[in-house]
């Protein structure tokens, strides 16, 4: 099975900044790059003066030189990657998919980015020639384009990490850097392409292994159980018997020619495939790593051989490796993500999320179709001071029908429903029974409504990784109100089936934003015969981003079309009532 493999840097190089390239994307400005006082003028590639750029670099070495400097800025992310010597099918995949390069216009590529909400994205890319470099900057300036819609109003902040990224071309090498310090990254690309020489590497910060793994190993067992996970059967292996210890760290996970010196594991019995393991490695950062990807492949062989049993299936696909300071934990339990945190906090960490190095595994999704050619951002001839409104076309943004919910609430008889159907009014019913009471008013019923969807819905940022895919379910009332997760139109119709069946007059709307480009969809509500838009998506988004999701912090509760067009929004404005009342629906 193709695999996508995860790799985080524990440790920063510092190095001094470099002139940087000319070539930058987005908004970002040319200007001076400042270190030390010192005013540091940008250089054009490719000028007289200039070394010529060294071919004989791999795009592996030259991605890992930028990612070690930037070290101390990622050393808290979580951090997802692709590269040609972990696995070549899906890089191509990934460049296809997300860059709209096939395999025979690049020679060698390696990138490594994060998913959800995070626009974090290295990569470094060599082509035959300067005439496939200029192309692949082409191609890259365009995906930097869709990424920003990706996070526009979603993660702003994210949406400007995108806006300010650097694109650098040099010779037949180009980089695309969407980091905090993208001038540190482009100068440090330019310094390594022009030189040929790599930062060294850097050693793990490893601790003595005071703290015995077995110790480590029944603190993160105590953390699983919390989770739901039952420790009581469980086969132990650590270094009270070697030989067998040997024979699953160095056999099973492929370590042999790894310097580990101390493991300890946890294994369910009776066909269980829960397992825990804490491996200590003495090695520099790179010999880490490259443990890892072992590990990765290790559940990959795991998770084939499970094919047939969902249960255990689902369980090793979530797994993960986790890399903290020398010591790998391998982790397949439930919330991966959350026993990986602990890691870091048992360790004494106290960084970001406990500092975990995360080596999170994603589904591999097939990608098809190609992207829509980016529309002009063109005034609307009828509303000249809105953005025209162009369909994107990306997603189906048909609504679903939920006649048959609304039905059976009007008879208080759902037993003729769906299962899939029932389970939406079942959940509806549980939440309009929550935060409802008698005699509220239409204004009091849909702020309880709006106040519950924007602290208990999840954005699924899966819709934003051309890698995964995103369950229909998310579109609809099931994803928001049952899963808990949600796309735009999922807020938007859960909203709009919790208000119809609260008796409140509202409306979707299937529009877009980002200058029509991104389909995105929204509410409208009726309140003493006055329309008001309201956007869940995006105050939900802002809660998950920011925090806390109560109404003092909504910023698109209620207010005006103009207003709505204002922040990027853009839909059928001839066909949609126009919403002018500026009181919030307050009367």
């Amino acid at each position: 099975m193709k695999r996508i493999f995860s790799i985080l840097l524990s440790a920063a190089l510092l190095l001094g900044l470099l002139p940087a390239c000319n070539q930058q994307a987005g908004s970002r400005p040319t200007q001076p790059v400042e270190t030390d006082g010192a005013g540091l003028e940008p250089i054009a590639s490719g000028t007289a003066d200039s070394a010529p750029p060294q071919e004989d670099l791999t795009a592996r070495d030259v991605l890992l030189g930028v990612w070690t400097t930037l070290g101390s800025e990622l050393a808290n992310a979580e951090t997802y990657g692709i590269t040609d010597d972990d696995n070549g099918d899906m890089l191509s995949v990934y460049i296809e998919g997300a860059y709209g390069l096939s395999d025979g216009e690049w020679e060698d590529a390696a990138l490594v980015r994060e998913t959800g909400a995070s626009a974090v994205e290295l990569a470094v890319l060599h082509f035959a020639d300067e005439n496939g470099a200029r192309h692949g900057e082409d191609c890259l300036k365009d995906y930097l384009h869709r990424r920003e819609g990706d996070f526009t109003g979603y993660a702003p902040e994210q949406a400007k990490l995108v806006a300010d990224a650097a694109l650098c071309r040099e010779g037949t090498y180009v980089g695309l850097f969407i980091c905090e310090d993208s001038a540190l990254a482009e100068s440090t690309f330019i310094d390594i392409i022009r030189t040929g020489e790599l930062p060294a590497p850097v050693a793990v910060s490893t601790p003595e292994p005071t703290q015995e793994v077995v110790e480590l190993l029944n603190r993160l067992l105590e953390v699983c159980e919390i989770y739901g996970d039952d420790t009581s059967d469980l086969e132990r292996v650590d270094r009270s018997d070697s030989d067998e210890l040997k024979s699953i760290v160095e056999g099973e996970y492929g370590l042999a020619d790894y310097p580990w010196t101390d493991a300890a594991i946890a294994r369910g019995t009776i066909g269980s495939v829960f397992e825990v393991a804490v491996l200590h490695i003495d090695g520099d950062l790179h010999m880490g790593l490259d443990a890892v990807t072992k590990l990765n492949a290790y559940l990959d062989a795991k998770e084939a051989a499970y094919v047939g049993f969902p249960a255990q299936t689902e369980l090793l696909h979530s797994a993960l490796a986790a890399l903290n300071n020398g010591f790998i934990a391998l982790l397949v339990c439930n919330e991966p993500q959350n026993i990986a945190i602990n890691l870091g906090n048992i360790l004494g960490y106290t960084g970001r999320d406990g500092g975990y190095h995360t080596m999170r595994r994603y589904r591999d999704e097939e990608i098809s179709g190609t992207e829509e050619p980016i529309p002009s951002a063109e005034p609307d001839t009828d509303y000249p001071n809105r953005v025209q409104f162009t369909p994107p076309n990306k997603d189906d943004m048909s609504l679903y029908d939920t006649s048959a919910i609304r039905t059976a609430w009007a008879s208080g008889d759902p037993s003729g429903l769906s299962q899939y159907d029932r389970e939406t009014y079942d959940a509806a019913q549980a939440i309009l029974g929550e935060i409802l009471t008698d005699g509220m008013t239409d204004l009091e019923k849909e702020t309880a409504i709006y106040y519950w969807l924007v602290n208990n819905v999840d954005y699924d940022w899966r819709h934003q990784d051309i890698m995964a895919e995103t369950p229909r379910s998310s579109y609809e009332p099931h994803g928001g109100l049952v899963d808990y997760t949600a796309v735009c139109l999922g807020y938007a119709t859960s909203f709009q089936l919790l208000m119809d069946l609260a008796g409140v007059e509202c409306i979707t709307v299937p529009g877009a934003a980002f200058n029509s480009e991104e389909p995105h969809g929204w509410n409208m509500v009726r309140l003493n015969g006055n329309w008001y838009c309201v956007d869940v998506t995006w105050d939900a988004n802002h809660r998950e981003q920011l925090g806390p999701g109560e109404p003092e912090d909504w910023r698109y509760f209620n207010i005006t079309s103009s207003r709505m067009a204002e922040t990027n929004h853009q839909w059928d404005y001839a066909n949609t009532p126009e919403a002018t009342a500026e009181d919030h629906g307050r009367g």
